[in-house]
């Protein structure tokens, strides 16, 4: 009985806290980003779409590490020179680490992903002059 009672006034609370919340979530001026569909509001994240010329895409969609390991030196950093075939980071799918290698040799202008970020099939990774 005592837990019924405990269960009840947790969910009371809960129930609460959660109004509270949404009253505040309401007044707030959040960015526009937001979804209203009907009773619900959900958030969306918007990826930032990169357009460049030379830039290598991902030849699959999973998760990019820019380093064999985690507090390893990374594969590659901006300025530096690479042949083709070297291993310029790593693309986790499935649990399987595919590593990406270099198309062309030359220097890496820009990276245009961070280490342990997912990336989708086509996605520029880096630009490589």
């Amino acid at each position: 009985m005592a837990n019924d009672l405990d269960d009840k006034k947790l969910l009371k609370n809960l129930l609460k806290s959660v109004k509270e919340l949404t009253e505040i979530l309401k007044k707030s001026n959040l960015p526009g980003n937001i979804e209203n569909t009907g009773d619900v509001t959900r958030v969306t994240t918007k990826r930032i779409k990169i357009e460049h010329a030379d830039a290598m895409t991902s030849p699959m969609v999973g998760t990019v590490y820019l380093s064999p390991e985690p507090k390893a030196k990374s594969f590659i950093k901006q300025g530096q020179a690479v042949k083709k075939g070297d291993t310029l980071l790593i693309i986790e799918a499935m649990k399987t680490f595919n590593p990406i290698k270099a198309e062309k040799s030359g220097k890496i202008q820009k990276i245009l992903v961070n280490d342990a970020e997912p990336v989708e099939y086509g996605q520029p990774l880096l630009v490589i002059k």
